[in-house]
């Protein structure tokens, strides 16, 4: 955990400094990637700016739908840069009717514009962990393992760290898809690393310590992450049709 660093007399706060140099970075990615998806560089740097302002404020409006107290005292705290004070369900939504409809207005459909933007999401993944990491969340069960981290008054499992390291082989793992192969059917990036994410996300909900659990045992980001990698993986083993056809008729004639 790292909050705050400190130069001189300045006081510089960690985890919104890795946010801020993550959506940098994320976005210069997305521009210099976007052509090996298959969309031109305009369009997904357009979508990006736009995509992220549209859901900036979609996450500020629905947190002050939701909790409209919060700013009775200071109205004027609806426009305060606190990343505290945004809806992320409402964020994504809102960004996401707007990309669907940018991308029908330019010719594109949702799938192949979710392509485009794919680096994007990669390179604010591993963002998003450092950030964690540097703000002391997500942090791991109990464990005696020798690389657990002293937390809470007992050991634990960096499960940030496990995540930003596993968003950084999966953001490698993107590059050489798109460094190795030609652009393919709307979905070709974007399900791939969904499925990944997914997956990544599922092993390390399961050594969580400030996870949500239910009732009956179950822990409610795996009755997320679950469906999503069974759809990204359905729909992913969907982009290849002429494989599974050759594969049946080689059966076949055997």
């Amino acid at each position: 955990m790292l909050p705050v660093i400190s130069l001189g007399p300045l006081q510089l706060p960690v985890p919104q400094l890795v946010l801020v140099l993550s959506l940098a970075f994320s976005f210069i990615l997305a521009e210099r990637w976007a052509r090996r998806t298959g969309v031109p560089t305009a369009v997904v740097s357009d979508g990006l700016f736009w995509g992220i302002l549209v859901g900036l404020a979609a996450a500020r409006l629905m947190y002050v739908l939701r909790y409209p107290e919060a700013f009775r005292a200071s109205p004027l705290s609806v426009f305060s840069p606190n990343p505290g004070l945004l809806d992320p369900v409402g964020g994504l939504v809102g960004a996401g009717l707007f990309l669907w409809l940018w991308g029908q207005r330019r010719g594109y459909p949702l799938l192949r514009l979710l392509d485009g933007i794919t680096p994007f999401f990669a390179g604010m993944q591993v963002g998003l962990a450092l950030f964690h990491a540097a703000r002391g969340s997500y942090f791991g069960m109990a464990t005696s393992l020798p690389w657990a981290v002293y937390f809470f008054g007992e050991k634990r499992h960096p499960t940030a760290l496990y995540w930003a390291a596993l968003a950084l082989l999966i953001l490698l793992a993107l590059h050489r898809r798109l460094k190795t192969s030609r652009p393919g059917p709307p979905g070709w990036v974007f399900w791939p690393f969904l499925a990944w994410s997914a997956g990544a996300y599922v092993f390390i909900e399961g050594l969580r310590g400030d996870a949500r659990v239910l009732g009956s045992g179950w822990r409610v980001g795996h009755l997320v992450a679950l469906p999503v990698l069974a759809l990204a993986l359905w729909q992913w083993d969907r982009l290849h049709p002429a494989g599974r056809a050759v594969s049946s008729t080689r059966g076949g004639r055997a």
